[in-house]
């Protein structure tokens, strides 16, 4: 069983940043008529943590494995998006997934609520040759995703060994998807989390004994309603703790009001991120956490108008949890949810032969890009910065150091331009190149500012902004 990696600590001197209301860059619009008083703000980078391999990934999942992975423009979205590890096959599909011949089998089934969802039966074609293409013209790393509810654990070991010989590597592996939902085909198989956890206690050895070097991570539990959801990640521990590395957690928020304000809803992930944190803390640390999909929720996406998901609210929000996710050092890897989807408001890219980013596509691939080999990562804290509702910050920042140098990102969440001072140890060096993204919160992807420069004594967020220092993000499919 792997331990919880330490951290080395550093000390930094505060640098000083101004943040000014009606401050503009060349280039950038102005954000405000009104000119307030400037205001010094300090920032301290944190301490680091160093990774054990890459961070940010994404999901397949169902229109993600009906991609035509031969198409110049899907391989060219994959490259661009640069995520570290992709979720094979992603999501409830891996549940019924027959890796055979790459097709599912998921019969109609019954939430805990009454809600039906009707069944999916489809060959897709996805086979393992597949997924090998994809490994070798991007360099992601599986989380191989096994079947636990409609498969046998020599036919997964089967799986995972023909995955080894083809070349891909079997480095993650997830037991299950979702189980602790009370859905009428996981409660026949699993009535209990003591029956999904017995099961867990009998299928990682056998993993372990074949694949010594995998990471095995069992479904844990984030939402916390039911009896069910209460009990499970005690119960997967003191059945099954001894046999696994990780825990897997889903984060979907649903921001409260259909109307909100955006600094409301931008405020929602932070405040939400303090639950979060709360059930992580009740999983030992010699347990690393894998987020295995996040996003807003459905309703989340829907609401508001323009609905969330297709604007620039939807991409800053993402960007927050991913942030945020990165920022933890109890998170060992984190996939978006999901790479590509029939719908503009889900997907990181759109589907078909041409994928193109959708604004979470385009927030996202600044910190994909951004984590790409990345071996430390180091959270940013800005201290009197302004906030956001409920005392969320109202600017966040992260920095990763690579193999020749250190790659930054800043987002503002704010209503105000923000000027930061810069420095070598907070990883903005001058001389740096830079991209910013901006929007109002209500702008679709198509109608998003982008600047590039190189980094001087300063730099200007606008509002409502993502910036990379340090690094370029690819510009071929983005807007």
């Amino acid at each position: 069983m792997s331990t919880m990696l330490g951290k080395v600590h550093v000390v930094v001197g505060a640098v000083s940043v101004l943040l000014l209301a009606g401050c503009t860059a060349t280039g950038m619009a102005r954000q405000s008529s009104s000119v307030g008083i400037a205001a010094a703000v300090g920032v301290r980078a944190g301490p680091p943590t160093v990774l054990t391999g890459p961070i940010n990934g994404s999901n397949l999942d169902y229109s993600g494995v009906d991609q035509e992975f031969t198409a110049p423009g899907v391989i060219a979205a994959l490259q661009d998006y640069q995520g570290g590890t992709i979720r094979y096959p992603g999501g409830a599909i891996s549940n019924y997934w027959d890796w055979q011949d790459g097709s599912v089998n998921q019969p109609a089934t019954t939430s805990g609520t009454g809600a039906l969802k009707p069944a999916r039966v489809r060959d897709y074609g996805f086979t393992l040759q597949t997924l090998l293409g994809i490994v070798r013209e991007t360099g992601t790393t599986p989380v191989f995703d096994l079947n636990l509810l409609t498969s046998t654990l020599p036919d997964q070991l089967l799986l995972l060994h023909t995955a080894q010989q083809l070349g891909i590597p079997v480095r993650y592996v997830e037991l299950g998807n979702e189980f602790y939902l009370a859905t009428s085909t996981y409660l026949k198989v699993f009535p209990t989390a003591a029956s999904y956890a017995s099961t867990v206690a009998r299928w990682a050895p056998a993993i372990r004994a074949a694949f010594p070097d995998a990471e095995i991570a069992a479904v844990g539990s984030l939402p916390q309603n039911t009896a069910r959801e209460k009990s499970w990640n005690s119960t997967l521990l003191s059945v099954a703790g001894a046999d696994i590395d990780a825990v897997t957690l889903h984060d979907y928020v649903t921001p409260i009001g259909k109307h909100s304000d955006p600094a409301q809803v931008l405020a929602t992930a932070q405040t939400s991120w303090r639950s979060t944190e709360q059930v992580m803390a009740g999983i030992p640390s010699r347990y690393r956490i894998w987020f295995t999909e996040f996003n807003l929720s459905q309703r989340g996406l829907s609401a508001g108008t323009p609905a969330r998901g297709i604007t620039w609210l939807h991409g800053l929000y993402v960007a927050e949890m991913l942030s945020l996710f990165d920022q933890s050092p109890r998170v060992q890897l984190d996939d978006y949810w999901d790479l590509f989807s029939n719908s503009s408001s889900i997907g990181a890219f759109t589907s078909g032969p041409a994928p193109q980013p959708t604004v979470a596509g385009v927030a996202l691939m600044v910190l994909t890009n951004a984590s790409a080999r990345a071996y430390k990562v180091t959270p940013l804290s800005f201290s009197s910065a302004p906030t956001l509702p409920d005392g969320a910050a109202g600017v966040i920042g992260v920095s990763f150091d690579g193999p020749n140098d250190a790659r930054t990102v800043l987002v503002n969440l704010t209503n105000q331009s923000v000027t930061l001072s810069t420095g070598t140890s907070i990883g903005l060096s001058p001389g740096a190149a830079t991209i910013s993204i901006s929007g109002a919160p209500t702008t679709t992807v198509s109608g998003l500012k982008r600047v590039a420069g190189t980094l001087g004594t300063t730099i200007t967020l606008p509002a409502y902004a993502i910036a990379g220092v340090g690094f370029s993000v690819p510009t071929t499919t983005a807007p």
